[in-house]
């Protein structure tokens, strides 16, 4: 379950779009004076990719805030404490070793796979929690994908950057701690069973790919059903709805104030809980941006 759950994680950050195929929506009516909008990326795009979005630079100039998933400048700035907290998470326990949650044949499977990912081993990564060697193995995948990741800011982060040098207000819809607790709260045992799993399975990359050729070709329909294939319906509470209906209090009581253009993966825009149907459900009128 739990490798779905990154998958999935990852999935929410890579799928965009809507039935209409298009990134970016106009959020307008129920009593609101000035419309605001909401922008589907993709985490792992670079922001080159903006020049792409019909409608995106329109937008940005006629809203105050630029709100996020997590307010990536805080992130970036925050205090070697809290910045050893995160990193702590992502850790074994000292007390725990990463060998002795595998047998002698799990031991020889990771591994193989390990050694033909990463060139390493599971002695070699020791400190790693297995979450952490699943999630830097799907950011090498997708740093093989794009290299330009490596010397480019993700749509994200640039709308809150860029946003923040034009004196927009930058904010957040949940905190990074909240992120890290979702992807590494689990015990130690069943992030060690998802690693397996994903091991077994052996489709990550298969999944990256698609998920990105079907961003690129804005292909709402082949993103959806990608998406509903990785989850449980265990998991679409804890990933999506929950987060989703959260989010849409915070936006409605935001929309009669300030202008904004809500920056969150686009995974979160279609379906019954999606944020599209969510504000339209609260009264809102839910348009696409189309140029």
């Amino acid at each position: 379950m739990i490798m779905k759950r990154i998958l999935t994680i990852l999935a929410l950050s890579l799928l965009c779009l809507t039935s209409n195929a298009q990134l970016v929506w106009k959020i307008s009516g129920n009593g609101i004076k000035k419309p605001s909008y909401i922008l589907g990326t993709h985490h792992g795009c670079p922001f080159t990719y903006c020049d792409s979005i019909p409608g995106l630079m329109k937008a940005f100039d006629k809203v105050d805030n630029i709100i996020g998933e997590i307010n990536m400048i805080e992130l970036a700035e925050m205090s070697p404490e809290r910045m050893q907290k995160m990193q702590a998470m992502m850790m074994m326990p000292a007390d725990t070793s990463l060998l002795s949650l595998f047998n002698e044949e799990e031991t020889a499977k990771v591994n193989a796979w390990l050694m033909k990912e990463m060139r390493a081993n599971l002695e070699m990564l020791s400190v790693m929690k297995p979450m952490t060697i699943m999630v830097t193995v799907q950011n090498k995948i997708l740093m093989e994908m794009m290299p330009e990741l490596a010397t480019m800011t993700s749509i994200d982060k640039y709308m809150q950057t860029f946003g923040q040098s034009k004196g927009k207000t930058i904010g957040e819809l949940e905190t990074a701690d909240y992120q890290m607790e979702l992807l590494y709260g689990d015990s130690l045992e069943e992030q060690a069973d998802a690693l397996l799993e994903m091991i077994d399975q052996g489709d990550s990359k298969r999944l990256m790919v698609q998920l990105t050729d079907a961003y690129k070709s804005q292909n709402l329909d082949t993103l959806w059903e990608i998406f509903q294939e990785q989850m449980t319906g265990y998991e679409y509470d804890a990933i999506v709805k929950v987060r989703n209906l959260n989010w849409e209090k915070q936006m409605k009581e935001l929309l009669p104030k300030q202008t904004t253009l809500f920056v969150v993966g686009a995974g979160h825009l279609p379906g019954e809980f999606g944020m599209i149907n969510l504000l339209r459900e609260a009264g809102y009128k839910v348009k696409p941006v189309k140029k």
